[in-house]
């Protein structure tokens, strides 16, 4: 019969409500009048000699068990005439079943959460003298508490392996179909391995919203497995591949242990991972100083970052076709330098030895007007004469304020020579020209002005 709320169970398990009930009970949340705790307390009313037998062997089980996504059984007795009783911790929060009907499919890393939890508790069982198999792993019997700590409950059918036999704990081999292995079905032994599968199976429906086909018939050729990401395409293919594994008929094609396949939950989300972060390390660096190239601004830039990745000594994958090209471009640019009739240079006389001074880029006879449009910066090559016999060399590019009718001409304070790259930057806070020798090193500031 129903216990009723209010009614007192064994002088001590005052009833709150209800939690839900079977065809062999009903499992109620009470308050531990003794303690002042609330306890889940279960109830079996099949009270023949065999299921006593049984029930008591599940208590027994519980009693001895100790892992923190368990729970434990901290009373047994028996009622004449009305059943028997387990007293469990209570777990408040909701079981993954009602979260999947209030929520839908929950997420990936969800998913790989409640796995992994749940693989330790198996790893545990496993790992007993006498190794315990749950044997019904569904969403229904994953408890999630409000601050997100995952239980596995509910050993009713749980199986105990001494030696070479097997020890159930409930007269009826049941199963539920899309979460049982084929080897539950029938009279085939089941170990750990059953149970590896059935989390398979919970976390397919978990992240699908779907069950999977039933595993004996997949493994009689009636069906085939649906894919996850043809279910939900939004899950990695690591994962789901870890998934699919561990759903396959056969059990010596799963995982071998739980450990294992709970390790292949945690890698499927470093490889998920992985993209991303490689992603964001091949994105460039927003440290790095911004120059102005004016007026061929893309050329310049790779020019300077060239010569930046030979300085830094760096490798540099860049294809022959380049470097022929780039050769070429250099050798015409230095006979072009030294011509006679280069517009940026005045041919030193070889016979005498006598330096020729460079002229400036603007006449000066007359004031001195920016033309239209010019713009405020621009790349240039920096050559000027070696200073002999008290002669000051004259600077190629000078800055002309308009208000000076006939500009002052007077020396670079840093000099220069060929081979030299004048360039604006505003790596220094604000647009200034920088001097630098070709290969990258002598890297000077020429100008300082704040506008």
């Amino acid at each position: 019969m129903v216990l009723e709320r209010g009614e007192l169970v064994n002088q001590r398990y005052r009833i709150l409500e209800i939690l839900g009930q079977g065809g062999m009970g009903a499992v109620y949340r009470a308050i531990d009048e003794n303690l002042g705790v609330e306890v889940a307390l279960k109830e079996n009313l099949f009270t023949t000699e065999e299921y006593a037998r049984q029930f008591h062997r599940e208590a027994v089980i519980l009693a001895n068990l100790r892992h923190p996504n368990l729970t434990r059984v901290t009373d047994h007795f028996i009622i004449e005439g009305q059943g028997q009783y387990l007293v469990m911790d209570y777990v408040e929060g909701e079981d993954l079943r009602d979260r999947m009907e209030r929520l839908g499919a929950i997420s990936e890393e969800e998913a790989v959460q409640i796995g992994a939890a749940i693989c330790d508790a198996l790893s545990y069982l496993d790992s007993r003298t006498e190794p315990i198999v749950h044997r019904d792993i569904k969403p229904g019997n994953v408890k999630i508490s409000p601050n997100g700590h995952i239980y596995l409950v509910d050993f009713g059918l749980a199986k105990i392996i001494e030696g070479n036999q097997q020890m159930t704990t409930t007269g009826a081999r049941a199963m539920t179909p899309g979460y049982s292995p084929p080897e539950q079905y029938g009279t085939a032994r089941t170990d750990h391995r059953s149970d590896i599968y059935s989390l398979g199976a919970t976390l397919y429906a978990a992240v699908t919203g779907h069950l999977p086909e039933d595993g004996l018939a997949r493994l009689m050729g009636q069906v085939e497995l649906t894919k996850v990401r043809a279910r939900n395409p939004k899950i990695s293919e690591a994962f789901a591949a870890v998934i699919e594994k561990a759903l396959e008929v056969k059990p010596e094609d799963r995982y071998a242990t739980a450990r294992e396949f709970k390790e292949a939950l945690l890698e499927s989300q470093r490889i998920r991972q992985q993209p991303n972060q490689q992603g964001i390390d091949s994105q460039p660096s927003t440290t790095r100083p911004k120059s102005i190239y004016l007026p061929n601004q893309e050329s310049s830039s790779r020019a300077v970052n060239f010569f930046n990745l030979l300085k830094e000594g760096r490798r540099l994958d860049v294809p022959l076709w380049i470097w022929v090209v780039l050769g070429v471009a250099l050798f015409g640019l230095a006979a072009w330098f030294l011509s006679e009739g280069s517009p940026l240079s005045a041919r030193a006389s070889l016979s005498t030895g006598t330096p020729a001074l460079l002229p400036t880029l603007f006449p000066t006879s007359q004031p001195t007007e920016f033309p239209e449009g010019l713009p405020s910066a621009t790349l240039s090559i920096v050559r000027t004469a070696t200073p002999t016999l008290g002669v000051s060399p004259t600077p190629l590019v000078g800055v002309l304020e308009k208000e000076t009718p006939t500009p002052t001409i007077s020396p670079t304070p840093f000099g220069g020579s060929i081979g030299q790259i004048a360039f604006a930057s505003n790596r220094s806070g604000n647009n200034q020209i920088w001097l630098m020798n070709i290969d990258g090193s002598g890297l000077t500031q020429l100008t300082n002005i704040p506008e």
